[in-house]
């Protein structure tokens, strides 16, 4: 009977666990650009970057719910710890090349690299 009960407990332990992926969360920008903050989410089957906040010392940007902005959206798993596809949220036409990649250095730790007119920019972002 006590295998029975452990066994069921096991199974519903497994059963409610969502496995989070891992750029789920709040990450911290400072580059020689600007200082920023971002909320990466899921959305369906790809990840968004909502800026939470941003400054350059020119424009200043703190997230409101009525008028979200993105750093990027629907990055995708390419394999093991790398993301592509990602749009970036400068761009305004739906026929851009992709223009983002994120690579997890590690758990804390992201390398993301994003390519305008043929450049490209790395950063490293930490989990704030």
């Amino acid at each position: 009977m006590n295998r029975w009960i452990y066994f069921l407990l096991l199974i519903m332990l497994i059963s409610s666990c969502h496995k989070q992926d891992v750029l789920v969360g709040e990450w911290k920008i400072n580059s020689q650009f600007y200082s920023a903050t971002y909320q990466i989410e899921e959305e369906g089957n790809g990840l968004n970057g909502l800026v939470l906040f941003y400054d350059d010392g020119t424009t200043t940007y703190v997230h409101e719910d009525a008028k979200p902005r993105y750093a990027f959206t629907g990055l995708k798993k390419n394999s093991g710890s790398q993301y592509v596809d990602g749009m970036s949220g400068a761009t305004t036409k739906n026929s851009t090349p992709k223009s983002i990649e994120i690579k997890r250095r590690s758990h804390d730790t992201l390398e993301v690299t994003t390519y305008m007119m043929k450049q490209s920019l790395t950063e490293i972002w930490t989990r704030k």
